[in-house]
C-alpha cells in the first residue's frame, strides 16, 4: 500500500515536471514564432493563455488517471460544485447589492436624515427615518413605514421633495 502511493507520487511529480517543461517549450516555440513572423504580442498572449489551459488539463487529466478517479465522478463532482456555487452567488447577490448600495448612499448622501423623498416611477413618498444596511426606512404622511432595499434607490429615480431643517450653527 505504501509502495503503491509513493509509486503514484513519483509518477504524478514526473507528468507534472514533464508537462511543465513542454509548456515552457511550446511557448519559447510561440515567442519565436511571433518574433520571426512579426506578430502581434496580443496574438502571442492568448497563445500562450491557450497553451497553459491545455498543458494544464492533459497533466491534470493524467494525474487523475494515475490516482485512480474516474473522469466521470470527477466531472460530476465538478458540475455540481459549480451548481451550489453559482446557487450561494444568486442567493447572496441581493444581500451584496444593498450592502454596497448603502456603503454608496453613505459616501455619496443624496439625500439625509428627515428629508423628503420620491421614489419615481412608483410613487412612494415620505421622510427619510434611518439609512441602514440592507435598507432605508421611510415614514408616509399617514405614518407607516417603508422600507426600501437600498439597491432600488440606484435603479429608480429620486426626487429629494423636502431638504431636512438645519439648525443655525449646525454642521451641514
Amino acid at each position: 500500500m505504501e509502495r503503491e502511493f509513493l509509486t503514484r507520487l513519483i509518477i504524478s511529480a514526473a507528468a507534472a515536471a514533464a508537462f511543465y517543461l513542454v509548456y515552457h517549450f511550446l511557448k519559447l516555440s510561440a515567442r519565436r514564432t511571433m518574433l520571426k513572423k512579426g506578430l502581434a504580442l496580443s496574438r502571442y498572449i492568448i497563445v500562450k493563455k491557450v497553451i497553459s489551459a491545455i498543458t494544464a488539463l492533459i497533466a491534470l487529466l493524467i494525474i487523475v488517471h494515475v490516482w485512480g478517479f474516474e473522469i466521470r465522478n470527477i466531472w460530476v463532482y465538478v458540475t455540481g460544485l459549480i451548481t451550489m456555487v453559482a446557487i450561494a452567488f444568486f442567493a447572496v447577490w441581493s444581500l451584496i447589492g444593498n450592502i454596497l448600495a448603502g456603503v454608496l448612499l453613505y459616501f455619496t448622501s443624496p439625500f439625509k436624515l428627515d428629508d423628503t423623498v420620491e421614489i419615481h416611477p412608483d410613487g412612494v413618498r415620505g421622510k427619510v427615518i434611518a439609512i441602514n444596511t440592507f435598507f432605508t426606512l421611510l415614514r408616509d404622511e399617514e405614518g407607516n413605514y417603508i422600507h426600501i432595499p437600498n439597491s432600488l434607490m440606484f435603479q429608480k429615480y429620486l426626487k429629494v421633495r423636502e431638504r431636512a431643517k438645519v439648525p443655525p450653527g449646525a454642521p451641514g
